[in-house]
């Protein structure tokens, strides 16, 4: 009996397998290179306190971020916070930008949004606590 058929179905599994590898190494080199936008919240940390002062702030605030989804994977979400430095602020309340230098991101990831848009922070003197008031 003729094998033409065995010779033709390995053959064929061998193309099969070639397209399997060139298609699943296409969707890793591509895939990781779409844009992906995450929300996150974010601690708020603050360093060089002076020693005679309390600050009253949020304690997160919700960024969104955009970059590379392999970048954004790379970021390590429990180390990520705004860094503030207290000692560029002042006496009183005071409001805070946010950018990519306080989350410490690298430069393939952007800052797209975060809330509330005018974070506000006050730094008042060591021993006064300001009690906050409810809103309606």
């Amino acid at each position: 009996m003729n094998n033409p058929p065995l010779k033709k179905s390995r053959h064929n599994n061998l193309l099969k397998g070639i397209a399997l590898l060139i298609g699943y190494t296409f969707w890793y080199i591509f895939g990781g290179s779409h844009v992906a936008v995450v929300e996150l919240s974010v601690p708020l940390c603050f360093y060089h306190v002076p020693t005679d002062t309390h600050i009253n702030a949020p304690e997160s605030i919700s960024v969104k971020l955009a970059g590379k989804r392999s970048d954004i994977r790379a970021v390590e979400r429990e180390h990520l916070a705004v860094h503030i430095d207290a000692n560029k602020l002042q006496k009183g309340k005071n409001l805070i930008a946010v950018t990519r230098q306080e989350l410490l991101l690298p430069n393939s990831i952007k800052l797209v949004q975060y809330a509330p848009s005018n974070p506000t922070v006050e730094l008042l003197p060591h021993g006064t606590t300001k009690k906050r008031e409810l809103v309606l």
